[in-house]
């Protein structure tokens, strides 16, 4: 959240609570909001005949007011926030969403040299395969397994940075999370993740080392039947995806920079006894970042990550353009948006009782936003016109089946804004996340100063600083 997101509802009372004392200066509260009007040609993301019925039209509103808490100190730095949102669909109540999230991260400088990172966060509320909660710069790409489903969701995060010299730094991190359908028969999901990882700072250059391990366990997994008639049946599966990745960014000039990851992932089946899957792994990225806020980047990724809404770990080719840059600053207009496109297979149990790839599913998403942001009494306004196309095709497993084919177009006209205003102008685009959550990050720190850090700041990190995502 940031303040793109939205205007403060007033009645949050942000102005109130901010108080002249002799510790205003470390606590602040904002409030966001986003609203958004459109129509959709494929309201409940039915897929093309003859796999499914064809897509229904409707109109939509959406809407995600929330609050953010930030208190600070010479050693500490810790954010408290609260987020509502809803979809709310005109002729399709069924296919109406929402959730609460609440979250909390913090960042402690335990020592000169070491810093540690923790987080929290939950969630509740009403799924759907239409989802329109992230700006168009921060969409992201991600199956889901359609209808609508209630829903539980937590995680917790930890990293820990240590930076023996100036030059190097070492980071630990390590994510739990669990999620939760409220169904009679409930699909869960269980995570849990820890990454080492060694970095090298040089004068334009950072080069790292990450190592990687995670294990995901799916409850109640459907067992792939093509046979209508037969009774369905469950299982379990329990897998385990170890990474190991060699990274090396390289600054180009004072606004880009370059990142290349090599390395490999092994895919392991613990429950099923279905052995071991190798793959490489790497992401290729150019960047590019100004002081005031605009950002873009080119990236290509191939990872196996889990999906907790398909209950399956999948191997997948990304290519993302995100970019967020002005048009013409004396209009205050701008333009930010995503285009991802995702070949993705997943892993499960072949006919001879091996780990293997299954059917392949392509996917194309293009998110983009016309914003206004004057400036004006309300902090951090902007109006948006935004258009997003979403397609999937999924490969049928028989040859008498058909492929699965979803297509959706969405026009949206949407309000957003913060109250007061967050001085910091912050990056509009999410840039793709390295080989584990305590790997490299972003553009490296330029011509690195060998000086040590002062008591009571944070020491330099290789991106632990987004551990507790």
């Amino acid at each position: 959240m940031r303040s793109g997101r939205g205007i403060a509802v007033a009645a949050f009372g942000c102005a109130i609570l901010t108080h002249h004392d002799a510790r205003a200066q470390d606590a602040t509260l904002h409030g966001v909001f986003t609203g958004s009007i459109g129509v959709t040609d494929n309201v409940t993301s039915a897929a093309e005949p003859p796999a499914g019925p064809g897509p229904e039209a409707d109109g939509l509103a959406t809407a995600s007011p929330g609050l953010i808490f930030t208190y600070t100190t010479p050693r500490t730095a810790q954010t408290l926030s609260y987020t509502f949102s809803t979809s709310l669909f005109f002729r399709h109540a069924e296919a109406s969403s929402y959730s609460n999230v609440a979250a909390w991260t913090g960042r402690f400088v335990t020592s000169p040299r070491t810093s540690l990172t923790l987080g929290a966060s939950g969630s509740q509320g009403q799924l759907n395969t239409f989802q329109l909660e992230q700006t168009p710069g921060t969409t992201t790409l991600q199956g889901n397994a359609g209808g609508t489903t209630n829903f539980v969701q937590g995680s917790f995060n930890e990293g820990f940075s240590f930076q023996p010299s100036p030059v190097w730094s070492l980071g630990q991190a390590a994510t739990f999370a669990v999620y939760n359908p409220l169904l009679d028969r409930p699909q869960r999901t269980y995570s849990v993740t820890n990454t080492l990882n060694a970095n090298r700072s040089f004068r334009h250059d950072v080069a790292a080392l990450a190592l990687s391990v995670g294990y995901t366990h799916f409850d109640n997994v459907p067992v792939t039947d093509t046979d209508p008639t037969t009774e369905d049946t469950y299982t379990s599966r329990d897998q385990l995806l170890s990474t190991l990745v060699a990274s090396w960014q390289h600054d180009l000039g004072r606004r880009f920079s370059s990142q290349l990851d090599l390395g490999g992932v092994v895919a392991t089946d613990l429950a099923g006894g279905a052995g071991s899957l190798a793959r490489p792994s790497g992401l290729a990225a150019l960047r590019y970042l100004h002081e005031r806020g605009d950002a873009a980047e080119l990236a290509y990724t191939y990872a196996a990550t889990p999906n907790v809404f398909l209950q399956q770990i999948q191997l997948s080719h990304m290519l993302t353009l995100r970019a967020a840059v002005p048009i013409r600053p004396a209009w205050h207009l701008s333009v930010e948006g995503s285009a991802s496109a995702q070949l993705s297979q997943p892993l499960e149990t072949n006919a001879e009782g091996d780990l293997d790839t299954g059917p392949t599913t392509l996917a194309v998403l293009t998110d983009v936003g016309l914003l206004w942001s004057p400036v004006i009494v309300i902090p951090d306004f902007a109006l948006a016109l935004r258009y997003q196309h979403a397609n999937q095709r999924t490969e049928a497993r028989t040859a008498e089946l058909p492929d699965t084919r979803v297509v959706r177009n969405t026009l949206l006209l949407s309000v957003s804004g913060a109250f007061p205003r967050q001085m910091a102008p912050g990056s509009r685009i999410l840039m793709t996340q390295p080989f584990g959550s305590a790997g490299p990050s972003g553009t490296p720190r330029r011509e690195p100063t060998p000086s040590e850090p002062l008591e009571g700041e944070a020491p330099a990190s290789a991106g632990t600083g987004d551990a507790a995502r």
